[in-house]
């Protein structure tokens, strides 16, 4: 493989944690000898990552485990809090908003430069804002191409920590890094839209959204199920607060001719503050293939994001809204940028933006729209932004 046939993608987080990134490289590695540093977490992506990387023999994977290389953790740790207590002098110093935003930055950079003694990528591809720093450097100092990939609108996130300099460093990092970037991908046209107001970019830098679609593969026919009740359908990492699930548990308590299947893990602290209803089903975390596979047998897809949570989730387009989107469900969103500028933009209707309660909106639901025929016919639409589709842009840029 010659040299100029090179990727390096970096991301502070572990594969399965990071689907997005997965699906780019294993777009590419036929064409690309590809390189992946990202993390080791002794959680639960523990079993999705090794499945990730058994399926990716011709992928060389470069983990950070924390807990194996605690003396360089420690230390990475400790240039954090140092850098946090010289964001207030320094706060246009890139290594110091980096730094003290994120302590696997410094981490990152340490591993990606002892990799350039031996790896001299012709592109290097950051996968979130911890992932920025050592790719712009590692692009200054190699010459290589610089892609950004932005997933999230970041300074619209939470803070959890130094609440003082935080958004400002995010801005600043961002600042930064697009004016070095080659090219720039966003994963919806609001976080395009967002980052376009704020930074600027050089004149030759191309800027694509493409959308974290999946294969239109993963998604088998939708199927008749026997039952008399409407299955709606609800999933994530996490079964917690502030995910919109306040809805599913009042609705659930009047719609009787409804069940509510919620999948992911489970935070048993907040759960134990709710009365389930009986209607109420709760799934453990399922791989991709059993997901997908449960969602064809599934009416309605809830995708009840709270916009009020972070500016991010306004504009956003989640995985989970895509999935229903694919498997053929029908969508009851909550109406935030991300989700009602994609469903107004389909030539089908994929769904509603909800302008009322969702125990009102179920009342109140046309049954023709959950037919299985309806289901197929989405189910077909969608494959006009499955992953074959976008994954062609991301071709395009390199």
């Amino acid at each position: 493989m010659i040299q100029g046939r090179q990727l390096l993608f970096i991301t502070t987080s572990s594969l399965a944690a990071n689907p997005r990134l997965v699906k780019e490289f294993e777009a590419l590695k036929k064409e690309f000898k590809c390189y992946v540093m990202s993390f080791k977490h002794q959680d639960w992506t523990l079993e999705l990552t090794e499945a990730i990387k058994s399926r990716n023999p011709e992928v060389h994977f470069i983990e950070i485990d924390r807990k194996l290389d605690v003396i360089q953790t420690i230390y990475c740790k400790m240039l954090q809090k140092i850098a946090i207590l010289l964001n207030n002098i320094f706060p246009k110093s890139f290594k110091i908003c980096a730094w003290a935003s994120n302590d696997k930055a410094a981490q990152l950079w340490f591993m990606v430069n002892n990799l350039r003694k031996t790896v001299r990528p012709s592109r290097v591809i950051a996968h979130n804002l911890g992932a920025f720093y050592p790719a712009v450097k590692l692009s200054e100092k190699q010459g290589a191409s610089l892609q950004l990939d932005i997933e999230d609108y970041y300074p619209g996130e939470a803070l959890y920590f130094n609440k003082k300099h935080e958004q400002q460093n995010r801005m600043y990092i961002m600042a930064r890094s697009f004016l070095e970037a080659n090219s720039i991908t966003y994963a919806s046209e609001g976080i395009k839209l967002e980052c376009q107001k704020h930074f600027k970019v050089e004149k030759q830098t191309e800027e694509v959204t493409i959308i974290n679609a999946f294969k239109a593969t993963d998604f088998v026919e939708p199927k008749s199920v026997a039952s008399n009740k409407i299955k709606c359908v609800w999933f994530s990492q996490h079964i917690g607060p502030n995910r919109g699930l306040e809805q599913v548990f009042e609705a659930a308590k009047i719609s009787h001719e409804v069940e509510f299947h919620l999948i992911g893990n489970r935070n048993q602290a907040y759960l134990d503050t709710v009365d389930l209803s009986k209607n109420i089903i709760l799934h453990d975390i399922m791989t991709q293939e059993q997901l997908h596979d449960f969602l064809s047998q599934m009416d309605i897809g809830l995708a009840l994001e709270n916009a009020d949570a972070d500016y991010n989730r306004d504009i956003c387009l989640t995985n989970k809204f895509l999935a229903y989107a694919q498997s053929g469900l029908f969508i009851l969103a909550t109406h935030t940028f991300g989700q009602s500028q994609f469903l107004n933009n389909l030539e089908y209707n994929a769904g509603i933006i909800m302008n009322t309660s969702l125990p009102k909106t179920l009342h109140h639901i046309d049954k023709a729209v959950l037919s299985k025929e309806s289901r197929i016919a989405r189910w077909k639409n969608a494959k006009s932004f499955s992953w074959e589709n976008e994954q062609l842009k991301l071709k395009q840029l390199l």
